[in-house]
């Protein structure tokens, strides 16, 4: 089974754990997040075409990205 490359193999992390690149924003990770559910979805053994989780994945990334929110935050308001 081959792996999937999905461009994260070209970060470099550093002693604060801060990527190289961010995308512009939190929302332009949809996408990526929605297919990564996708997959999980799948590798489940579910259908992620059937109707009941056709919009799963997008209602999942965005949770996600809500729940975590906050590390884009600091208590100086910045």
């Amino acid at each position: 089974m081959g792996s999937r490359c999905f461009g994260h193999e070209k970060c470099t992390f550093h002693h604060d754990l801060e990527l190289d690149h961010k995308p512009s924003t939190r929302e332009d990770l949809l996408p990526l997040m929605s297919r990564s559910y996708r997959m999980l979805l799948s590798s489940l053994g579910e259908d992620p075409e059937r109707q009941g989780l056709l919009k799963t994945p997008e209602r999942a990334a965005k949770a996600m990205l809500f729940f975590t929110k906050g590390y884009d935050q600091s208590l100086e308001g910045e």
